[in-house]
C-alpha cells in the first residue's frame, strides 16, 4: 500500500459516521417505547378514572335520598361504592372517605387513586395518582300527599278500561307506592282517588246514524226517541244518562273497599257514537278539591304539606267534543257556563290557575290517542288535540298500555315529577 492510499483509507474510516447510529438508535427506542407505554398506561387509568367516578356519583346520590339517620349516610354510600367496583379496579383505590356537611344537608365523596403502571414501568413511571370528588345535596323528606282523579269513558267500547279499574281498585294504594319505590321514590304520605266516569252531553244522532234511540226529556220524564229528531226536540235532549257521575275523594288505604264498592257496580254502557263529552270529565276534574301546599294531610298528622301532586288521568278510546258543542248546549242537565268554560282559552285558564290546582307538579295523563278525531254536529271534533298542548299533559301510553299495566304507567308519570337529589359537583 502506498503512503498516498493509506492516507485515503484513513480519512474514510475517520469520516465513517454509521457506527455512531446503533447507540443513538437504542437510546431513541427506549423513549419512543418509553413515550408510548406511559400513553397506554394513562389510557388505563383514564378509563379507571372514569369508572370510579361513576361509583361515586352513584354512591352519593344513592345516600342522599334515603331516609335513614344521617350518622348512616356515609357507611351507606361507601357500601354502594365498593359494590359498583369489580376486583379490577377497586385495588386501584388507595383511599375513599364519605363525609356529611356539618349541617347534614350535603354528602361529599373524596377517592385518591392509584394506579401501578405496566408498559411505562420500564422507563421508571412506576405509578399514576389521581383524585376523584363528588358532592350531592340530601333530599330531605318532604310531607306529601299525592291526589288521583281518574277520568273514564264509560261508554259501550270501554269494558276492558272499567275491568282494569276494578282490578287495581282494592290495592292501588300500595301497588303504586311500591313501584315509585322501585324507582328510588319514597312512598307518599297521604293518597287520594276520585273517580268519574263520562260519557255523551250531546251525542251525534244528526250525523248519519240510522239508530235513533236517544233519550229526551219530554216534560215529566226520561223517554226514548225511535224516530229521527226535528229541530223542535233538540233542547229537550240529554245524550246518555247520565251522562257524568263523579264521586268524592277517596283516602288510601282507609277507604279503599269503599272506593271499590263504587268502582265495581259500574258497566260500559251508552255512547253509539263518538265524539264524546271528555272535556267536561276533565274541567269536573279540575274543580276537584285538590290539597294544597301547607294543608294537613287526608291521613291526619301535624305536620302540614310540603309538597302536593294533583294527577288527572284518562282514560278514553275517542274524540272529544269541543267546549260549545251545540247539542251539549242544548240538554238542559249541560252545566252552566259558571261551571263549564264555553271555550278553550277559558278552559285552559282554569288549568292554570293556582287557585284551583297546584301549578308545581300538576299531571294530566292520558291512556289513549289524543290525535283522534271525529266529525259531530258542527263539524270536526277534535278537543284532545288541544288539550294536549297544555302544561303538564303527558300521553302514558295506549289505552291498552293503561289497562294492562295501570300502576306501573302511573308510576313512570308521577316520577316524573319528583324531585330527586342531583350532584352539586
Amino acid at each position: 500500500m502506498t503512503p498516498h492510499s493509506t492516507v485515503r483509507t484513513l480519512r474514510r474510516f475517520a469520516d465513517d459516521r454509521r457506527g455512531a447510529l446503533a447507540p443513538a438508535f437504542a437510546l431513541m427506542t427506549v423513549a419512543l417505547v418509553g413515550m408510548a407505554g406511559i400513553g397506554f398506561d394513562y389510557g388505563t387509568t383514564t378509563r379507571n378514572v372514569l369508572k370510579i367516578q361513576s361509583a361515586a356519583d352513584t354512591a352519593v346520590l344513592a345516600a342522599a335520598r334515603l331516609n335513614d339517620a344521617d350518622t348512616l349516610r356515609p357507611a351507606i354510600a361507601q357500601r354502594y361504592f365498593e359494590a359498583q367496583l369489580g376486583p379490577d379496579t377497586l385495588p386501584n383505590v388507595k383511599s375513599a372517605s364519605f363525609t356529611l356537611s356539618a349541617d347534614g344537608n350535603t354528602i361529599t365523596a373524596n377517592i385518591n387513586i392509584q394506579v401501578p403502571m405496566k408498559v411505562a414501568s420500564i422507563v421508571g413511571v412506576g405509578s399514576m395518582s389521581a383524585t376523584v370528588t363528588t358532592k350531592a345535596a340530601i333530599a330531605k323528606p318532604d310531607v306529601r300527599q299525592l291526589d288521583l282523579v281518574f277520568c273514564i269513558d264509560a261508554t259501550g267500547s270501554m269494558s276492558n278500561t272499567l275491568t282494569a279499574v276494578k282490578n287495581n281498585a282494592l290495592n292501588l294504594e300500595s301497588n303504586l307506592n311500591d313501584e315509585l319505590v322501585r324507582r328510588g321514590i319514597p312512598k307518599f304520605d297521604a293518597m287520594r282517588v276520585r273517580a268519574i266516569y263520562y260519557r255523551d252531553y250531546g251525542g251525534n244522532y244528526m250525523n248519519g246514524t240510522s239508530s235513533y234511540n236517544v233519550t229526551y226529556w219530554n216534560g215529566t220524564k226520561y223517554a226514548t226517541k225511535t224516530s229521527k229528531p226535528t229541530d223542535s226536540d233538540y233542547w229537550t235532549y240529554v245524550g246518555d244518562v247520565p251522562p257524568m257521575k263523579a264521586s268524592n275523594f277517596y283516602n288510601l288505604p282507609a277507604e279503599r273497599t269503599t272506593f271499590q264498592g263504587y268502582v265495581n257496580p259500574e258497566t260500559a254502557n251508552g255512547g253509539g257514537d263518538t265524539p264524546e263529552s271528555g272535556l267536561e270529565c276533565v274541567n269536573e276534574a279540575i274543580d276537584s278539591p285538590w290539597a294544597k301546599v301547607g294543608d294537613t294531610p287526608s291521613t291526619g298528622g301535624t305536620k302540614p304539606l310540603d309538597a302536593v301532586y294533583p294527577t288527572v288521568v284518562v282514560w278514553t278510546d275517542a274524540a272529544a267534543h269541543k267546549p260549545s258543542y251545540s247539542l251539549s248546549l242544548k240538554n238542559p242537565n249541560y252545566p252552566a257556563a259558571t261551571k263549564m268554560p264555553r271555550t278553550y282559552a277559558d278552559l285552559k285558564a282554569k288549568w292554570d290557575s293556582a287557585a284551583k290546582i297546584d301549578q308545581t307538579r300538576k299531571l294530566l295523563v292520558f291512556f289513549g290517542n289524543p290525535d283522534l278525531s271525529t266529525n259531530d254536529r258542527d263539524g270536526l271534533a277534535n278537543g284532545w288535540q288541544t288539550i294536549k298542548q297544555w302544561p303538564g299533559f303527558m300521553v302514558g301510553g295506549t289505552l291498552t298500555d293503561g289497562n294492562s299495566n295501570m300502576v306501573t304507567k302511573l308510576a313512570d308519570a308521577i316520577a316524573s315529577k319528583v324531585r330527586v337529589p342531583t350532584l352539586t359537583q
